[in-house]
């Protein structure tokens, strides 16, 4: 009832057509319900199966990447038979839909390893709501794993030790594949840790009333073990302290410099309010006031000029008389700059000439340190273009100013991302090796030709554009979620506030939704309540990455519409009130978000209408497809409905249905 498909080569050295050497192996394979039943089934019984976990396989955090990966094969197993291994990663899993046992798994094969060649990526906490959710795990599941070459020299955050080079380090002998994959595992650990630990702040996992007044969510002891997939656990305590969040004093500080303290601010969208601490001791608070939001994150990309991409690794070698090693440091990456159409250029190799900052000797047992640049400066990003060196530095004292200074740099400290707040650091082209790197004539290639050129990326720098990608484009890099079929029918009807309901009303009328959740709070149906917890929890994630929309600016003109990302900002987990939505343009590279008219922001208490019908004025100028994927709100403030066009009928139905669940449950129930 499974199938599976290895490619990339049957060796972790093979070679694909291009020639590039690929330091993995993939394998792909759909797990069909039938065989996710018999697992679940065996996990509520005592007797012993001779079939250990999925398939024969069972799957742990891993406290680096916050990505499955394999901790047991059973020998003879379906996994093994597939050639699963232990210490595969999960790379990418999703529920698919369409299709059955004996027919389309070939694509159904070939669609998720598109999707993961492209750069999705599944952490470990989306994986345990897969499989614990009966909305999902009642449909066939497909999973990509791969393997690292053992020989694989890692970057930051991995969980697989590098080997000694088998000759000294130096610029001469970098090798083009080393540098992006190092890059690439930086960036996937950035994207999927940050993501989770903000995730982790405002919806945690089994919080138990955190959800709302009078909410029902299973506490952590309360989720359901399921043997082969133990609870997600993401840490967001460092080893030194408890957790608070530095944005919170840093925001503030930089919202009263832009005298701006509405919802609308941007910087208020930013902001994230700090967990209580009773402690006193000074050096904790000093360890945990540098966590790294992903709201921060993100924002620093979007208005980004370019992209720097650093490795500082420890070299030993002998003294020139002949005595003891010596430590030494050499520098390496490359730099992207964004185009005037927003995509990025191929890499610009260069070398480090100076560096220092607070963390730059980064972990006591690490001979690797990369750093991410984030430049905001036309200036510098016109320097690295010319072929000069470029100097960036922070001074600590400009730390509060980190969404204004011409440049930011993020490091890795103690597992955990952070800005550096006091650094220095000075680099330049190296041509030698852009040379080699785009070797296509004879002719010398220049830093322009490369940068601003029409020059394309290597082959080998697939992977690392596709994690740039799902950190720039969350909406489109992560699986949405998926309406429970008991609510599906509340996704097309309209939401009114305080709306009487009529003789207990179960169909999709406004009310429809409410009678049926009284209804189930009122049962001992723990599944169904699961289930909708679930929808809840995975809806707030959807709404936190960002939703794109067209705004409609006119009932009668069609054709009048603005680009917009609908998002939710949650600024306390254990309730919604005070949490605000915003229709916001998407940030561009040195353009401001504040202040622009078409712009809206209310705060979640005030919605009081949810409606996929278009006004009439509207609804004569919209074609039949535009009516499907039309979606409006209403607040006590606002003169008329925000009018949008959502992405998709699907995208329109999940905002409708989950705006109203939110709605439901916040202000007029308690369950």
């Amino acid at each position: 009832g499974s199938s599976a498909t290895s490619v990339d080569g049957a060796s972790a050295s093979s070679v694909d057509t291009h020639g590039v050497e690929r330091k993995y192996r993939r394998v792909a394979l759909v797990v069909f319900p039938n065989e996710v039943k018999q697992c679940l089934a065996k996990n509520k019984s005592t007797r012993v199966s001779s079939v250990v976990g999925l398939m024969g396989m069972k799957f742990e955090q891993n406290e680096h990447d916050f990505q499955a990966h394999v901790s047991y094969v059973q020998r003879g197993s379906k996994a093994e038979k597939m050639g699963v291994r232990r210490g595969d990663v999960v790379s990418f899993a999703v529920a698919l839909s369409n299709m059955t046992e004996e027919q389309n798994s070939f694509l159904a094969e070939k669609l998720i390893k598109r999707l993961e060649s492209v750069g999705m990526r599944t952490s470990y906490r989306e994986l345990y709501d897969i499989f614990l959710s009966k909305t999902t795990n009642e449909r066939p599941i497909g999973m990509v794993f791969r393997r690292w070459n053992k020989n694989r020299a890692v970057g930051v955050g991995s969980s697989r030790t590098a080997l000694p080079p088998s000759s000294p380090l130096s610029a001469m002998n970098i090798r083009i594949t080393d540098e992006f994959e190092w890059s690439t595992d930086f960036l996937q650990s950035l994207s999927i840790k940050c993501r989770e630990y903000e995730f982790e702040q405002k919806v945690p996992l089994g919080a138990g009333n955190h959800a709302g007044a009078g909410r029902s969510e299973d506490t952590e002891e309360d989720l359901p073990l399921l043997a082969f997939l133990p609870r997600p656990n993401v840490e967001t305590s460092p080893k030194s302290g408890l957790m608070t969040d530095y944005l919170s004093n840093m925001l503030g500080n930089l919202a009263m410099r832009y005298n701006c303290g509405g919802v609308g601010c941007v910087d208020d969208t930013l902001s994230v309010k700090p967990l209580d601490n009773s402690s006193d001791d000074s050096s904790s608070k000093e360890d945990t006031n540098d966590f790294l939001s992903n709201r921060t994150l993100c924002s620093l990309v979007e208005q980004s000029m370019g992209l720097i991409f650093l490795r500082r690794t420890n070299v030993f070698g002998n003294d020139k008389k002949g005595g003891s090693s010596q430590k030494q440091q050499f520098g390496s990456g490359f730099a992207v700059v964004r185009k005037a159409e927003g995509s990025w250029s191929a890499p610009c190799f260069l070398s480090v000439l100076q560096s220092k900052d607070d963390f730059a000797d980064g972990p006591a047992d690490s001979d690797e340190d990369v750093k991410m640049i984030v430049i905001r400066k036309k200036e510098l990003v016109q320097n690295l273009i010319q072929g000069n060196s470029v100097r960036f530095s922070v001074r600590q004292d400009e730390r509060a100013n980190v969404l204004v200074r011409d440049a930011a740099i993020i490091g890795v400290h103690e597992g955990r991302f952070r800005l550096a707040t006091d650094f220095f650091l000075s680099v330049k082209v190296n041509d030698a090796q852009n040379q080699g790197a785009y070797s296509l004539s004879t002719d010398h290639i220049e830093a322009s030709d490369i940068l601003i050129g029409t020059i394309s990326p290597p082959e080998q720098s697939v992977d690392f554009y596709g994690a740039l990608q799902s950190l720039e484009l969350p909406y489109s890099m992560h699986s949405h979620p998926v309406i429970p079929e008991m609510l599906q029918k509340y996704s097309d009807s309209d939401w009114v506030e305080f709306l009487p309901d009529r003789n207990g009303s179960t169909n999709s009328t406004s009310c429809g939704m409410r009678t049926k959740l009284q209804t189930i709070a009122k049962s001992n149906a723990l599944d169904v309540k699961r289930e909708i917890d679930i929808f809840a929890r995975k809806f707030k994630y959807y709404l936190m990455d960002g939703v794109p929309v067209h705004r409609v600016l006119s009932s009668n003109n069609a054709g009048t519409t603005e680009e917009k990302v609908l998002r939710l900002t949650i600024l306390n987990p254990r309730s919604l009130f005070g949490t605000s939505l915003e229709l916001t343009r998407k940030r561009r590279p040195g353009v401001s978000n504040v202040g622009i008219p078409s712009n809206f922001s209310t705060a979640f208490e005030n919605i009081t209408r949810l409606s996929r019908s278009p006004p009439p004025a509207l609804e004569k100028n919209l074609d039949e497809e535009e009516k499907k994927r039309f979606f409006s709100i209403e607040t006590d403030l606002s003169p008329g409905p925000v009018m949008m066009l959502a992405k998709s009928k699907k995208d329109a139905m999940i905002l409708l249905c989950g705006l109203k669940l939110l709605l439901e449950r916040e202000k007029m129930i308690s369950y």
